[in-house]
């Protein structure tokens, strides 16, 4: 029997085949979608992804970046980075000369080229260049004889070197020349560091650069910087220089690059690690086998290094020199002072070490050099300025007691024939010091002899004067600091033995004699020198200081082996070398309100020099001082040194006014800026201040 066929079933079955006529479909298209991605991978990427895929190294490209600065005890900025742009080129291992040449010569023809690239090309820059510029096989082919062709390589290039004439590379025109200049740039630096290849861009050079860049490969513009000194440059400050010869393995075992600029004498050498800025970082793929780099470097942001805040006052500096200048002129026609052309000074707070001021000046061919440097490297006899150590010794030892009295006349045991600079009769230890006996101090000196033999009296001297910081180096923040010259006493011979004892035998460093004077006037304790106070993080826009890092405190190195009462004894001396009649600088620092009761000593001391004009051997006079005040509460101590002056009709009282006017800068600044402020500006507030302590 027929039956009709059910339309619901019939139309079921029509959706089952269209339902699946749409899904092949899709399966399709997404396979279609697949396939071609894996064409473009293999076919188009493929070289690019095989080569990633086989990149298992990284290298790194630095670039450097800002140096922190250098504030002084005010937040005042005295050394900074005066910003700019510098065009740097990095090339890495598989970069081609030609591609060099084509950046070089595209360089040449839209910037110029400074005098100062064009002094850098040698001869052998002309040569090198003169060979890229023609076909080298062909070169070769010419020049080299049938022998030279069997050399390496590097021999036949040497070999065709030589033979490229003085004629042929005259004939290089200036644009030659100009491109030459990019071209060695380019060149000079190592694969993946870049290199500086012109500095100071001016903003038409950016912009064209800038524009232009995805066809420079390897080029880049860096933001840069040079040092700039504010208020002058010092010694004390250092220099920046590209690493020398001499100190590069030390640098690139420290992950430094050739090209760095490093600190290479002073604060700037002290602090490098410090100062030292984070470099930004551009982080390169490459191919171990072929070496060759892959896709764009991933750049790490650098940052400024960190500032430092020096203890000194840029202001009571600024005085100190120009009072240096101003003496040096002022005793330089006087007679007797015809080689007189330097003198050093150093103020510091006898209690915590910080140096306020450290000035030296120097007069060569009509003008004055900067000599800071001097202060802490170039050693002198002092004179009488050691006799308080001498004293002390003689306290100590029990060689004489407070109030001992010797008669000062000229002294002739041993055969020798010694004074002092007049007979004063009658005198005691406070007396010796007050009028500067040198027959005084040749007594304890005797009195220290031993009974073996006299040579071991030059040790034992020297460690009591070594307790002071005369000597030996006095630990401050300052790289190869110099300790001074030990005389050789000649066998047998006692007369050097007593110069010892009055400052004529053995050479000190101004920076030894503060030092010395600190240790007398705190009670006995030898304070450790200080430049820098504090390290800070670099500070960023709107701030005066950055984040405190570092604060270095006092740091005592010893405490002398003298009993407080003979320290007390030797502190009064020296307040009546500047009080008492007879003082030595009694009619110079008397005025207690002005200078704030000092105390203090001077000194002569007798030096036999070449005169440059006469080639005879002259006698000359080094003239010192030190001191501090106010008596009874210390706050500042000072060194002066004027070597090569004379002691003739009064001309040696430059050392006198020099010490007259520093401490009266001294106390001017401090009444100008308030009790609290021996500090100027950029004070940071307690609030802040212990805001950062507590985030630390």
């Amino acid at each position: 029997m027929v039956t009709k066929a059910d339309p619901e079933k019939k139309k079921k079955k029509a959706q089952v085949p269209f339902r699946l006529n749409v899904l092949f479909l899709v399966v399709f298209f997404l396979f279609s979608i697949l396939i071609l991605r894996l064409g473009v991978l293999q076919i188009v990427n493929g070289e690019e992804k095989r080569l990633e895929s086989e990149a298992v190294e990284e290298v790194i490209a630095r670039k450097e970046a800002p140096r922190g600065k250098l504030l002084d005890s005010n937040f005042r900025e005295v050394v900074g980075n005066k910003p700019f742009f510098s065009l740097t080129y990095t090339k890495t291992v598989d970069t081609k000369t030609e591609d060099t040449m084509r950046i070089a010569t595209w360089l040449s023809k839209r910037l110029g080229v400074t005098e100062d690239q064009e002094k850098k090309i040698t001869e052998r820059d002309k040569k090198d260049y003169f060979i890229a510029k023609h076909d080298i096989k062909e070169l070769m082919e010419e020049r080299l004889s049938k022998k030279e062709k069997k050399l390496s390589d590097k021999e036949q290039y040497k070999a065709l070197v030589n033979k490229i004439s003085e004629e042929e590379i005259n004939r290089l025109t200036s644009e030659d020349l100009k491109i030459l200049a990019y071209k060695r740039a380019m060149e000079t630096g190592y694969a993946y560091s870049a290199q500086r290849i012109k500095t100071n861009l001016t903003n038409e050079e950016v912009s064209i650069i800038s524009e232009n860049l995805a066809d420079l490969p390897g080029i880049d513009i860096m933001a840069d910087s040079e040092r700039i000194y504010p208020y002058g440059e010092s010694t004390i400050f250092g220099q920046v220089k590209q690493i020398p010869k001499s100190k590069m393995d030390y640098y690139l075992s420290r992950s430094y690059d050739r090209s760095d600029q490093v600190g290479i004498s002073g604060l700037e050498l002290q602090y490098q690690e410090v100062l030292r800025g984070t470099k930004e970082k551009s982080v390169y793929l490459t191919n171990p086998k072929t070496g060759a780099t892959i896709g764009e470097p991933r750049t790490i942001p650098g940052q400024r290094g960190k500032d430092i805040v020096l203890t000194l006052d840029m202001e009571l500096q600024f005085k100190l020199e120009q009072i240096l200048e101003e003496e040096i002129l002022k005793a330089k026609p006087l007679p007797g002072n015809d080689l007189l052309k330097s003198a050093y000074i150093v103020m510091m707070n006898p209690n915590t070490g910080a140096i306020r001021g450290i000035a030296g000046k120097k007069y060569e061919k009509g003008k004055f050099i900067n000599d800071s440097y001097g202060a802490l490297f170039n050693s002198y006899e002092m004179g009488s300025t050691v006799k308080g150590a001498t004293v002390l010794s003689g306290l100590h030892k029990g060689l004489i007691k407070k109030g001992d009295t010797f008669f000062d006349t000229t002294y002739t045991k041993y055969g020798m024939n010694k004074s002092s600079w007049k007979n004063m009769g009658n005198i005691n230890d406070l007396d010796a010091l007050r009028m500067s006996s040198n027959v005084y101090m040749f007594h304890i000196m005797d009195q220290m002899i031993g009974p073996e033999h006299y040579t071991k009296t030059y040790e034992e001297a020297r460690y009591m004067y070594s307790q002071f910081g005369l000597g030996v180096e006095t630990g401050i923040d300052f790289p190869n600091e110099a300790t001074g010259y030990r005389g050789i006493p000649p066998e047998g011979e006692l007369g050097t033995l007593f110069d010892l004892g009055i400052g004529q035998f053995d050479t000190y460093t101004t920076i030894q004699m503060v030092q010395y004077v600190s240790t007398i006037a705190n009670g006995g304790y030898r304070v450790k020198p200080q430049l820098v106070k504090e390290i800070r993080e670099p500070t960023t826009d709107g701030e005066n200081t950055g984040k405190l890092l570092t604060r270095f405190e006092p740091e005592i190195l010893n405490r002398i082996d003298v009993e407080d009462e003979y320290i007390e004894r030797v502190q009064q001396g020296f307040w009546q070398v500047m009080h008492a009649p007879g003082g030595t600088a009694k009619s110079y620092f008397d005025d207690v309100e002005k200078y704030r009761n000092p105390a203090g000593k001077t000194g002569t001391a007798q030096r036999r020099i070449i005169d440059p004009k006469s080639g005879r051997v002259v006698e000359k006079h080094n003239l010192t001082l030190v001191g501090y005040a106010p008596f009874e509460n210390p706050e500042i101590a000072f060194a002066v040194v004027v070597p090569d002056g004379t002691p003739v009709n009064g001309n040696q009282r430059i050392n006198k006014f020099i010490g007259q006017r520093a401490l009266e800068a001294y106390w001017d600044l401090k009444k100008k800026y308030g009790e609290n402020a021996a500090t100027v500006t950029g004070n940071l507030t307690k609030e802040k201040e212990e805001t950062e302590n507590s985030a630390q």
